[in-house]
């Protein structure tokens, strides 16, 4: 008779703890529902929305200050890898919390599974955070696994707002001591790819071979970034574009191009890091070897790609 009335107890306190661990309120369960909708679109942006406004602000000005403190060195690691080498320091302190994370996200490989509703199953306290877990219940053509996932949320006026969670804390950390991988080889200090990793012929049925640059390619390098650090943006634009890029831009868009290049010392720091860049990124040759195509992705520069061309034994920017 004892035994069975302890059990019986043993059962009421069980069920009373589970009760009030249940206790995930419908604002919780909503910004919980936010923060994983946006990791599962692979929006860096969605995601800085649905994280809480203090928590952006407190990476971006750690990172920043990290950053500083490493350019009062000469150095440039860090803000290589978080933000690719051709991203000045003073346009990333000119960034918001949300275009700073947004910027780092991209880098992050953000991605998550997609549910077609959300249970909530409890909240936990972890210091002034909560805890927030749910249970994911994918769409009808994604199986029938239901996942339980764990959001750190801290409050936000009347409602609630993600907080950092620490799988991207990691894959920050990752990312800035150079381990993050980005489909490929370790990145190295400057965001590319490690040296030699995308050098020599390419393994059968991987595509275009790629290489290094050719004596004509470094000339053209060499000669484009003379032109830029001397101020003659006319000479970079006149003799360093190939002949069909300058006719399709026409003289007047080429005329705008060279006194905005003129007028912006950052312009052509730019456009100076961009060449450098792809001196020491391996190209993909194409068209029988006399065009050269860099990947710049994930640099900081405003395009993903640099192509160069040769004519008449000669190279070119083309794009």
């Amino acid at each position: 008779m004892r035994l069975s009335l302890l059990l019986l107890s043993c059962l009421a306190w069980a069920l009373s703890s589970t009760a009030r661990a249940d206790d995930l309120s419908a604002a919780q369960r909503r910004a919980a529902g936010e923060y994983l909708a946006a990791v599962a679109a692979g929006d860096a942006q969605a995601v800085a929305y649905a994280i809480h406004p203090d928590e952006l602000d407190r990476l971006r000005i750690v990172l920043q200050q990290r950053m500083r403190t490493e350019a009062a060195t000469g150095g440039d690691t860090l803000r290589g890898r978080l933000f690719g080498a051709a991203m000045p320091l003073a346009d990333i302190e000119r960034l918001t919390s949300v275009d700073f994370f947004r910027t780092i996200g991209s880098r992050l490989g953000l991605r998550g599974r997609v549910y077609e509703d959300l249970r909530g199953i409890g909240a936990l306290r972890d210091g002034e955070r909560v805890l927030a877990v749910v249970k994911g219940r994918p769409p009808k053509d994604r199986g029938t696994v239901e996942v339980v996932e764990v959001v750190p949320l801290l409050p936000y006026g009347r409602e609630w707002k993600a907080a950092i969670p620490s799988e991207i804390e990691a894959r920050l950390e990752d990312l800035a001591s150079g381990r993050m991988r980005r489909g490929g080889p370790a990145e190295s200090a400057g965001g590319a790819a490690a040296p030699g990793a995308a050098s020599g012929g390419a393994a059968a049925g991987a595509g275009p071979p790629t290489g290094r640059n050719t004596p004509g390619i470094l000339a053209l390098l060499d000669d484009a970034e003379r032109a830029l650090v001397d101020g003659r943006c006319d000479r970079y634009y006149g003799e360093h574009l190939s002949p069909g890029l300058r006719q399709s831009l026409g003289k007047r868009a080429l005329d705008t191009l060279v006194t905005a290049c003129s007028r912006s010392l950052a312009n052509r720091e730019l456009l100076v890091a961009a060449l450098r860049l792809v001196r020491r990124t391996p190209p993909v040759f194409e068209n029988g070897g006399d065009r050269a195509v860099y990947d710049l992705s994930g640099q900081g520069l405003p395009y993903d790609r640099y192509i160069l061309e040769q004519v008449s034994g000669r190279w070119y920017i083309a794009e």
